[in-house]
């Protein structure tokens, strides 16, 4: 192994890291200042939040048993996730407070997040079992990290939706989506990064140091990043914020770079 491209590795995790945590902070305050969160899809916040509990789980179940993907999880990981687990809390509580979080959460959602508790919470029990001690390509904790992938595709689409149909980003931070790509591409490179320093391309087996529930959240994140900024900088760039009409509410204009 390189030393050079051990370094390497361990500064690329640190800045995605930082790019990818830094990503949470600009919707928080922008809620806080705006004191409402109708450009934020309540359906996204709720399918993100269950995402990172499960992209916890996995990080630190893929640590302390280094048989699954040795090297593969890096400390850069779990901070990451511990940490975008607790911003995200505080979204779901400003949406509790400044809006009806949970009314206005689709039934889908709620469908959604039921059947992958249930199913996490199933490859956990299968594991600790033995049960599938002699089917050594399973793995409850490789279970947990398709969960967060599936979740991950799954929750853009709702935000995307909304942009489109208020013709606008305006409540909708798009500092959060340029660090956002900025951590998915440092993500990605961190694994390849690894992987060419180990010569380990075992992507889907157990034994493989590529991490291949990471490398798909960074590829799928940089996919709608990039929907995102088409819809933020061309498509809707100057439009007036549409704001939903409810009754006995008024919702003032305004204008967000």
């Amino acid at each position: 192994m390189s030393q050079f491209l051990s370094i390497l590795s361990q500064v690329v995790g640190w800045m995605y890291f930082a790019a990818w945590s830094v990503s949470f902070y600009p919707q928080v305050f922008l809620n806080y200042r705006l004191k409402e969160v109708k450009g934020y899809s309540f359906n996204f916040g709720v399918l993100n939040w269950v995402g990172f509990f499960a992209y916890s789980l996995y990080n630190i179940w893929g640590y302390l048993d280094p048989g699954i993907m040795p090297g593969s999880v890096q400390i850069q990981d779990i901070t990451f996730a511990l940490h975008a687990f607790v911003l995200m809390t505080v979204t779901m509580i400003q949406c509790a407070y400044y809006d009806d979080l949970w009314r206005r959460t689709d039934k889908w959602v709620y469908i959604s997040v039921g059947c992958f508790f249930v199913f996490g919470t199933v490859c956990a029990a299968v594991q600790f079992s033995g049960k599938m001690a002699e089917h050594k390509d399973w793995n409850g904790c490789l279970a947990l990290g398709y969960i967060k992938v599936l979740i991950t595709l799954m929750k853009y689409l709702p935000q995307v939706y909304r942009n489109w149909r208020r013709k606008s980003t305006v409540g909708w931070s798009i500092l959060n989506i340029l660090l956002d790509f900025t951590g998915g591409s440092l993500s990605v490179l961190q694994i390849f990064i690894d992987g060419a320093n180990t010569g380990n391309w075992n992507v889907f087996g157990n034994g493989g140091t590529f991490n291949i529930a990471k490398f798909l959240l960074g590829f799928v994140s940089m996919f709608f990043d990039v929907i995102f900024m088409i819809q933020h900088y061309i498509l809707y760039r100057g439009n007036e914020p549409y704001f939903e009409k409810e009754s006995n509410s008024n919702y003032s204009l305004f204008e967000i770079e």
